[in-house]
């Protein structure tokens, strides 16, 4: 103990070090180890379910189709369970949205209508309550419902006394039946009721009724070949059985754990790659600094030798020192991590698992197996160097000399270093520059004084009754003071969603099976003049008449100028008429205006050729509302609130929120970007420049004597510093061109994700150089400072 204790009295002699040294390894250590915990719970833990490795996904498959996957058919699903001999349990769901009216206000539920057995595939037991029984999954029998653990603590306050109360869902009382556990499936979803099926589902002429995900557990010691393989023997006699809708149908069978990670396993590693690169030169810097310090205490150890201390004890009171910082750096980096992901949780809420993530045991052996390899290598390596040579002789002359190939390996990382900060400045700058480039451009809409909302309502419910609420309520909006257009879409524009079709156009080049590919929307009279999207020629869509399946489909549409551009020549286009190959049975849709072009598939893709057909209202049950209003927002928004509880009362109204809104969530990725490669910018350009920094005060230690005699023989102070620069300007003059070789070969991958500006702008690769030439000279003008500070009395004295 008294050794240690002698261990950490040397290093408060030194503070700047001892801090410098623990903060960049708490840097290291914590960024590290944070990303290993996100790693950890998406790729590497099992999924929280019984035996999961035994859970697979299922779908149907023609590979007679370009598109090979389908959902499945009620129908087929029960089939498959009936013959397999490879599954415990197989089941299947699909999503809907529910309206919730038992509390106080109504509200809009995520939710999964699931089949009989599904519960039973994924094994885990609710927190309260049960799972439905097999009464409630046949149709006719008791309604049920089983909420989320979200759902649970939003709502209830995690009251355990919840399985007393109910939900009322289209005026239907849902008592619920139990609570899943946190972990379990996805935090998107509130609840799961039964499907009950009715028996018509199972018919022979709805076997093409293909609309359910399916999911399966296989029985112990199957492997999922087999599997694949008992379900294909399945399919193919039911191809015997049912010719016209099963023949040439095949099954698909997947991992299910790898379905839901899977397209994030290759961005995960290679951001934990490039986070434990900042750790490797982390750990390089301070073995940097620490040599710089054996070499200040060279006389020191010299004296431990020369009273019989052997190179092993020299050694180990360094490596006590070293651990120590290993210990602080350690138990920071540790802290760090561990408040890092409550953030992490935030920033990447998308990411699958992500209500698994948390600081646990794994994470903390991961740190500490981390420091104590930091500790061997920034401590153990430079302790080794600066003990090798005889340093008994050192007790008779202060000379630090030591020659200049001792260094060549930490020069070398510190170039690297500085070239592999060019090319992150760089990128960080290009996707700022990008991210402003999106942020002031023109969309081809307008956003001022538009709100975007949802009511809830539900693909099962009477089309016709939906349709009736929605005229009445866009009636009603359109003659609320200050509302100035109002009108609804499936989609917004610059939402994400994209929709494309392939169509003929009759009188053009684009006839019979020559199809032109379409983006594609539904929208109603009042939403264009909404947005502001000016009309062109023609004329602006009816107003919308009920959805009524005896009525044939609405025969109107409006094109964007791009569509008239690529597919008609700039001709005119009013009056012909478009038919869509997915809905050959539908009549074809007249071209009566033609409006401006939208950006609708994001901001960072240019304008398509789209087409918007004129909606029938109630046959998109859930579209986005658009309303303009004038003067101030937050009373339009509690005037839209009122007159939709005054119009539609009993259905929920979610989603509210300005339209600009929806165009600041398409910046979010790119923000994104550039946030994070800033700050990896900004954390390389920190080491190097600590690298930099630790490599000059070595460098000064060894030339001591040299700058000694040059002062002697009348050197002064500016030449001194000038000495020190040059020999910095070298080694960043060299790391500069090595990184922007390194931006000249990074120039397509980064050119993927730029918009507005080009890979090897000159502007931005100018501020990179300037940027990091100006934290360069900060680092350097401490050593070079002491190095014209320099006694050459002292410096060339012999003992």
């Amino acid at each position: 103990m008294r050794n240690w204790h002698i261990a950490l009295r040397t290093l408060s002699r030194r503070p700047g070090f001892a801090i410098t040294a623990v903060l960049m390894l708490t840097l290291g250590i914590g960024a590290t180890t944070a990303l290993f915990s996100l790693v950890d719970t998406i790729l590497l833990k099992p999924m929280p379910y019984p035996h999961a490795e035994r859970l697979v996904w299922v779908l149907e498959a023609n590979p007679l189709k370009d598109k090979k996957d389908s959902l499945i058919a009620p129908a087929r699903l029960e089939d498959w369970r009936r013959m397999n001999r490879s599954f415990d349990a197989l089941a299947a769901s699909y999503s809907e949205n529910f309206t919730d009216t038992s509390g106080q206000e109504p509200e809009r539920l995520r939710g999964r209508q699931i089949s009989a057995g599904y519960m039973d595939v994924f094994g885990t037991a609710p927190i309260l309550g049960r799972t439905f029984t097999k009464q409630e999954e046949i149709d006719g029998g008791p309604n049920g419902a089983i909420i989320s653990y979200g759902l649970w603590t939003r709502r209830y306050g995690q009251d355990r006394d919840v399985t007393s109360k109910s939900l009322r869902i289209n005026g239907k009382l849902f008592p619920i039946v139990g609570v899943m556990p946190k972990e379990f499936l996805t935090p998107d979803i509130d609840v799961w009721v039964p499907a009950q099926f009715a028996a018509f589902w199972y018919a022979p002429n709805m076997r093409e009724a293909r609309f359910l995900n399916g999911v399966g557990r296989m029985k112990p010691g199957v492997t999922m070949e087999q599997a694949r393989a008992d379900l294909v023997r399945v399919q193919a006699e039911l191809g015997r059985l049912f010719p016209k809708s099963d023949k040439d149908w095949s099954v698909i069978v997947g991992d299910l754990k790898e379905a839901r990670v899977g397209e994030y396993r290759l961005t995960l590693l290679l951001v934990f790659g490039a986070v434990a690169l900042l750790l490797l030169i982390a750990i390089a810097n301070v073995a940097g600094l620490t040599l710089a310090q054996l070499h200040q205490r060279e006389r020191e150890m010299a004296i431990r030798s020369s009273v019989g201390a052997s190179r092993a004890q020299v050694i180990a009171t360094v490596m006590r020192e070293v651990l120590l910082i290993a210990i602080g750096g350690a138990a920071l980096g540790a802290s760090a991590a561990a408040a890092s992901v409550n953030l992490m949780q935030k920033i990447f809420a998308d990411l699958p698992r992500m209500t698994e993530l948390a600081f646990d045991w794994r994470a903390l052996a991961f740190a500490a197996c981390a420091s104590l390899l930091a500790a061997l290598a920034f401590g153990a390596i430079p302790a080794f160097q600066a003990t090798r040579q005889d340093l008994a002789p050192i007790l008779s002359e202060s000379s630090r000399s030591v020659s200049r190939g001792r260094h060549a390996l930490q020069r070398g990382l510190v170039i690297a270093q500085l070239g592999l900060t060019v090319l992150l400045l760089a990128s960080a700058g290009l996707l700022l520059r990008t991210y402003a480039n999106l942020s002031h451009l023109d969309p081809g809409f307008n956003t001022d004084n538009t709100i975007t909302f949802h009511v809830g309502a539900g693909w099962s419910e009477d089309r016709p009754r939906i349709g009736r609420m929605q005229i009445d309520l866009i009636n009603a909006l359109k003659r609320a003071p200050g509302v100035e257009a109002a009108g609804f879409s499936n989609f917004l524009p610059a939402a994400g969603a994209t929709l494309n079709f392939q169509s003929t156009f009759d009188g053009s080049e684009w006839t019979n099976n020559n199809f032109l590919t379409v983006g594609y929307r539904n929208v109603t009279a009042g939403y264009m003049q909404a947005l502001h999207i000016p009309l062109l020629a023609g004329k602006w869509c009816d107003p919308a008449d009920a959805f009524d399946f005896t009525k044939p489909r609405p025969t109107q549409a409006m094109v964007n100028r791009k569509f008239v551009e690529t597919y008609a020549k700039n001709g005119d286009v009013l009056g012909r008429h478009l038919h869509f190959s997915a809905m050959a049975a539908a009549p074809a849709a007249e071209i009566v205006g033609v409006v401006g072009d939208a950006l609708e598939d994001g901001l960072s893709v240019s304008a398509a050729p789209y087409v918007y057909e004129c909606q029938l209202a109630g046959s998109w049950p859930d579209p986005d509302y658009v309303v303009r209003a004038r003067g101030d927002m937050r009373a339009a928004a509690s005037q839209v609130r009122a007159i939709v509880h005054q119009t539609a009362p009993g259905r929920a109204i979610f989603g509210m929120k300005p339209v600009e809104a929806v165009v600041e969530d398409a910046l979010e990725q790119p923000r994104l970007n550039s946030r994070l490669l800033a700050m990896f910018a900004g954390a390389a350009m920190l080491l190097a420049s600590v690298g930099l920094y630790s490599l000059i005060s070595l460098m000064v230690i060894a030339r001591t004597r040299e700058i000694g005699v040059r002062i002697a023989l009348g050197a002064g102070r500016m030449q001194v510093m000038r000495l020190v620069f040059a020999g910095a300007g070298r080694m960043l003059t060299i790391g500069i061109v090595l990184g922007l070789l390194l931006s000249v070969a990074a120039e397509k991958l980064i050119a993927s994700v730029l918009f507005g500006v080009s890979p090897l702008d000159f502007l931005t690769l100018a501020g990179a150089v300037v940027l990091l030439a100006s934290v360069a000279a900060i680092a350097v003008f401490l050593p070079a400072r002491r190095a014209a500070s320099i006694d050459p009395l002292e410096a060339i004295r012999i003992e």
